[in-house]
């Protein structure tokens, strides 16, 4: 694999608009929607890598966390951040250095207070991690949830 093909970002992801926390030390993240449809993704680095040099699962866990939350709001037709309530993930394949990672979530059942999804993390079109996930619907005017992406993600 080349230094360009390395470095390619999928077209219509931008940069995801969390670049402080967790985010600023393992992106950067990309984000777009596309049909309604929200997806996360990014790049295998070197830093992403666990003792065997395949990525890490943890961090495959919370780009899929994000995704879920990210995806189901956007699937209900919201810009605001869904928290996390419980996360299973099953581990199917490695991701390797230099692949592209992107995620897509499936939007169950959706109730007032709580959204129900499936998710799952494709490296280079193959499927690395399935996950379902249950996130909380913030009540509205509470502010700590109130910022999702717009532009940056789509």
């Amino acid at each position: 694999m080349s230094e360009t093909e390395a470095t390619t970002i999928p077209e219509g992801f931008k940069p995801f608009g969390v670049r402080d926390g967790l985010f600023g030390l393992v992106g950067p993240i990309y984000g777009r929607v596309v049909d309604g449809q929200a997806s996360l993704g990014f790049r295998v680095e070197r830093k992403h890598l666990n003792p065997v040099g395949t990525c890490h699962g943890g961090m495959l866990a919370t780009l899929v966390d994000v995704q879920i939350g990210f995806g189901a709001a956007v699937a209900n037709g919201q810009r605001r951040f869904y928290p996390t309530v419980n996360l299973t993930c099953d581990f199917v394949a490695p991701a390797k250095l230099g692949q592209w990672v992107q995620g897509r979530t499936e939007l169950v059942r959706a109730t007032p207070r709580m959204v129900f999804c499936n998710a799952w993390l494709e490296a280079d079109g193959e499927i690395v991690l399935r996950a379902n996930g249950i996130m909380k619907v913030p009540k509205d005017g509470d502010s700590r949830y109130s910022f999702i992406p717009g532009n940056e993600a789509g």
